[in-house]
This record gives C-alpha cells, structure tokens and sequence, in this order.
C-alpha cells in the first residue's frame, strides 16, 4: 500500500510540474472509482498496479509527454504545490451533509423525494443514499 500511495504522489508532482489539469480517481476512497477503472481497462484489469494515467478513456502506457502535449493547462502554468480546495484540502471528498459521514439516517415520516431514494418501506435506519461506502461525496467545489 506504501509503494502504490508513493507511486501515485510521484505521478501527481510529475503531472503538476508539467501543469497538466487532472482529476484525482482514489480508488481506495470510492468503489465506483474501482469499478470505471476496471470498465476502462477491460481484461487488462488485474486489480493492481498503480497508478494508471488515462487520457480521457485512453490509457497512457508509454511516453506521458507526448500524451500531455495538448491537454487543458492550469492558468499561467502556475503548479499546484499546496491545497488549493478550501472545502477538501485537495482530497477530493468531504463527509456526506446527509448523514455527516456515517452511511445511515434515519426517517420517521416519508415525503415524495425520500419514497423515491428509499427502497425499503420500513421507518428508522436506512443507508444514505447519497454517499459512498465510506460516508464520503465528491467534493462539490
């Protein structure tokens, strides 16, 4: 785990040094982060080896400069060196404002909306419905 978590900060200084805007996937911090890796990879997907690079759907395997030749920049090539995200701290989730973190909430009565995001009839604990299995959201920032 120590390697992998290595690997991807060398990768991530690498792409701010070449002031390549990206987006963060911590498949350790979302399931369905795991689950588009897999999708993308295909029969490539061996459950390891990270960090993968994709352009788009594609994935980089080889030279990341010639890839990140013409991908969007970060304004006046500034690089990213400190936590820009005020709401994150550049970790890319926060805890779920539905149930601040823990999975589950619980109702009394049901209103239209909630009927709709519930599958069970019954009142008391539920699984939140908008967070992932660790109580956390996208950063909405």
């Amino acid at each position: 785990m120590r390697k992998t978590c290595e690997d991807c900060c060398h990768v991530r200084v690498i792409l701010n040094e070449l002031s390549v805007k990206i987006d963060e996937r911590d498949v350790l911090m979302h399931l369905g982060f795991k689950e588009e890796l897999k999708e993308l990879l295909g029969n490539k997907y061996s459950g390891g080896g990270l960090p993968r690079i994709f352009l788009g759907k594609k994935y980089i395997d080889g030279k990341l400069e010639k890839f990140v030749e013409n991908c969007e920049r970060l304004k006046d090539g500034v690089v990213n060196r400190g936590c820009n995200c005020k709401a994150c701290g550049d970790i890319k989730f926060v805890p779920c404002e539905t149930c601040s973190g823990s999975c589950k909430f619980y109702y009394e009565e049901k209103d239209e909306e909630e009927q709709e995001k519930i599958k069970d009839d019954e009142y008391g604990f539920q699984r939140c419905p908008d967070c992932n299995e660790n109580g956390l959201i996208r950063c909405p920032v």
